[in-house]
């Protein structure tokens, strides 16, 4: 009997031990706006278009999730018209969770987060612990009413860390295909229009030879029959 009752607490020592850290909840240090801002490499304002799985072994850890942002207004770093974030998809292991459709307020950081126990293969990723907000939908610079959470506005103290916004760059549309210049047909050489028998027309030089040969004739004719006529 003692023998079964320790290998049953063995056991669960094991499980107690063998458990993801995502167990763990997340602990997080407060933080004022003005210490998110300077922590964070990119600070936006965008709506979640979209989310996939970081790539990850079937029997591995949970990869991260990688949300696409397309962003509005952009507060510090390079504005670009969409971002990719990876944050863990527990909020045990401080994952954010970002709701497609939805507008947030974003702190990024880049390098090394030690969150990942997988790389989720994009530069930008955030936490729990790093300030995000959800707000109201709209393309222009935050404003207090713009606060979601709790129908509370937005301090003061944010906006005044966030400083003045700067429009993202847009998206680079493809340049349009030039087509190669095409090389102009050879126009049909102008001849000359041919009789109905197709045959080249004649040199017009011997007709008037012949029309010579019988005016002359005709002035023979004539001058013989004035010579017959005075003989009678």
């Amino acid at each position: 009997m003692r023998y079964r009752l320790l290998t049953v607490l063995a056991l669960l020592a094991a499980t107690v031990v063998l458990t993801p850290g995502t167990a763990c909840a997340c602990s997080c240090v407060p933080l004022k706006p003005a210490e998110q801002v300077t922590k964070a490499a990119a600070v936006f304002t965008g709506t979640v278009v979209a989310s996939r799985p970081g790539k990850g072994e079937p029997m591995g850890p949970t990869p991260p999730v990688v949300y696409t942002l397309r962003a509005d207004q952009v507060y510090k770093g390079e504005p670009a018209a969409e971002y990719q974030v990876a944050t863990n998809a527990d909020s045990a292991a401080c994952g954010y969770t970002f709701a497609i459709g939805s507008r947030y307020l974003v702190f990024a950081s880049d390098g090394d987060s030690g969150l990942f126990a997988v790389d989720p293969g994009v530069p930008l990723h955030t936490a729990l612990c790093d300030g995000n907000l959800q707000v109201r939908p709209g393309e222009g610079p935050l404003r207090a009413q713009d606060g979601i959470l709790k129908d509370e506005p937005l301090s003061a103290e944010l906006l005044s860390a966030l400083g003045d916004a700067t429009r993202p760059r847009p998206a680079a549309s493809p340049a349009p295909s030039t087509p190669a210049p095409s090389t102009p047909a050879p126009l049909p050489s102008a001849a000359p229009a041919s009789s109905a028998g197709d045959s080249p027309a004649a040199p017009a030089v011997p007709w008037v030879y012949a029309g010579g040969a019988v005016a002359l004739l005709g002035l023979v004719i004539t001058g013989w029959r004035l010579t017959g006529r005075r003989r009678k």
